[in-house]
């Protein structure tokens, strides 16, 4: 069976959003900046990543399960990283319930402030936001 993928659902979430891609373009990633991008950069980009974390779900048998993902905005300055994590967080939280690329994401809440840094290889300014994040272990054709 294959397994649902709440970073892959998140990412079209985000790419599909007009104010969130007036800021990106398609520079909306899962995991790590790709691509061209560290030739085009420091510029505005969205990373989803997996962040570890125990499920709440823990021993049990239910086919949803949760995950705790960072978003991680880049931009040019750290106002720039600033917008952005402040115009794409509560896009997420707006999810409930919904289909998107094949997951059933129930709900994705709120799992700590934000906070800001320099990405470690590229020194890039960030700004990131943790959420928490419930969704069914089946695709959904």
């Amino acid at each position: 069976m294959t397994e649902a993928d709440p970073i892959g659902a998140l990412v079209a979430w985000l790419l599909a959003d007009g104010p969130t891609t007036a800021l990106t373009g398609e520079d909306v990633f899962g995991g790590s900046l790709e691509g061209d991008i560290l030739d085009r950069g420091p510029k505005s980009a969205l990373v989803v990543a997996p962040s570890g974390g125990v499920s709440m779900t823990a021993r049990s048998k239910a086919e949803f399960d949760t995950a705790r993902i960072d978003l991680i905005a880049y931009g040019a300055t750290k106002a720039d990283a600033d917008t952005l994590i402040r115009t794409a967080a509560p896009r997420l939280w707006l999810i409930d319930r919904q289909v998107i690329a094949g997951t059933l994401i129930h709900w994705v809440n709120r799992a700590g402030g934000s906070g800001d840094a320099r990405d470690s290889d590229t020194q890039w300014p960030q700004a990131f936001r943790s959420f928490q994040v419930l969704y069914s272990l089946r695709p959904v054709a």
